[in-house]
């Protein structure tokens, strides 16, 4: 099996029937009919890109949207691009996060380290959406149950579970948010999405509901399309023969893996790719090919790994992950190669097709790509939006580099991961 190929798994479910940088545009929809466009800006300042943006978003649209995901650039001062999104009229819900160097539309890569959001609007009379943010305060699960069930009501179908819950979750907490939204409405509910990113770890990482702006909040859509939702999830690498279990964790830091040094035992595994950072460095890059994986169930035959990625080696060589790992857990070292993070967007999104029924026809998607992942294939990451034309032809979507992403493998199971790649489907 090709790698690409090796951890992807798509599901679909029904929606609302059953439960001065130069703006760019993209459309696709039926006339009467739920209606998608996408439209960007490099403009310099917040309120000017956004209006930019949104003009040509209400142009393709024919009318204002329903529903604005919006992804953005840190380059931006958060407090103004939350004014901006105030003068949108109350009918409209907005859902935005930040994103590492740039953000990604049909259209291209918009921001490449500079200025630059994109907008992806829903126009979708017969369906419902809500949207709610909640300070992560010192329960995020409780607050995350209260964001679910806040967005379900601003939907006006309180109590109702959506047809998929789009995240944007704060850094560090993801894996205590998902067990909220389970709280609040049991685990069948898909829940898809990304960490808020930005052009660095030491960046402001923020989420963006119409009107306000937050820098650590859990941010929830409740989407009940008049159509139906397909989606896919998939870390596009393959593990190799090298695992253990860890045997000392501290949450997100590992000290010892089979007894031992966590960093020696995975630069053993490595052979010898992280020996210059033992004893103190930063591995986030040059483990992007070389991640962990944990066995995460079966799809059919095919077993599912977690991907997990060490970003850091301590002085005492623990490794430091971006999920939280527990004493006992089994590690695996995968394996993946820099072509096949630049190809496996087409896996993903042909998965995502494959999953739905056959007359499904894609009116526009939600894109979420690891910003490791886009890091390490910077220089040719325009071959990720030719990955999605060729599996989507023309559809709109809109994607974002996030810090850590949210999604399921099998139904009844939302995950948080690293190193990731998630495409949503909404489809007639």
């Amino acid at each position: 099996m090709h790698n690409n190929d090796a951890n992807t798994v798509g599901g679909a479910s029904s929606g609302a029937n059953a439960g001065a940088g130069g703006a760019r545009a993209e459309t696709t929809g039926v006339a009467g009919t739920m209606k998608m466009a996408t439209a960007s800006s490099t403009a310099g300042s917040a309120d000017a890109a956004f209006a930019e943006a949104m003009s040509a978003l209400r142009a393709s649209l024919g009318r204002e949207p329903d529903h604005v995901f919006l992804s953005y650039t840190d380059a931006y001062d958060i407090d103004e691009l939350a004014r901006a999104t105030a003068a949108l009229p109350v009918s409209v819900r907005v859902h935005g996060s930040s994103s590492c160097l740039s953000v990604m539309t049909a259209a291209g890569i918009h921001g490449a380290g500079g200025p630059g959001l994109a907008l992806f609007g829903i126009a979708d009379a017969q369906g419902a959406y809500g949207a709610a943010a909640e300070p992560i305060g010192e329960s995020p699960r409780a607050a995350a149950a209260r964001a679910a069930r806040a967005a379900m009501e601003d939907a006006g179908r309180e109590g109702k579970p959506p047809a998929l819950f789009w995240l944007t979750a704060p850094l560090g907490v993801e894996e205590q948010i998902l067990l909220g939204i389970e709280d609040a409405v049991g685990p069948d509910v898909p829940v898809f999405g990304g960490s808020s990113a930005a052009n660095s770890l030491d960046g402001v990482l923020s989420q963006v509901e119409r009107g306000k702006a937050h820098r650590g909040a859990v941010l929830l859509s409740a989407l009940y399309p008049s159509g139906e939702i397909a989606h896919a999830f998939s870390s596009g690498y393959a593990p190799t023969e090298h695992r253990g279990w860890v045997t000392r964790s501290e949450g997100r830091r590992v000290p010892e893996i089979d007894g031992l040094p966590a960093a020696e035992v995975y630069n053993r595994w490595a052979d010898g790719l992280f020996s210059a950072q033992l004893g103190g460095g930063s591995i986030g890059a040059e483990s992007s090919l070389r991640p962990l994986g944990r066995p995460s169930g079966w799809a059919g035959k095919v077993p599912q790994y977690l991907l997990i990625h060490p970003n850091t080696v301590d002085k005492d060589n623990a490794l430091t992950f971006g999920v939280h790992i527990n004493e006992g857990d089994e590690l695996v070292l995968m394996t993946g190669s820099r072509e096949g993070l630049l190809d496996r967007i087409q896996s993903v999104a042909g998965a995502a097709l494959e999953a739905a029924r056959p007359s499904f026809q894609p009116q526009g998607a939600l894109v979420i790509f690891c910003a490791g992942c886009m890091l390490a294939v910077r220089d040719d990451i325009e071959r990720v939006v030719k990955g999605m034309a060729a599996a989507l032809g023309p559809t709109p979507f809109l994607g974002t580099f996030s810090f850590g992403e949210q999604g399921c493998f099998v139904r009844g199971k939302n995950q948080h991961a690293n190193l990731s790649i998630s495409v949503v489907l909404f489809g007639q």
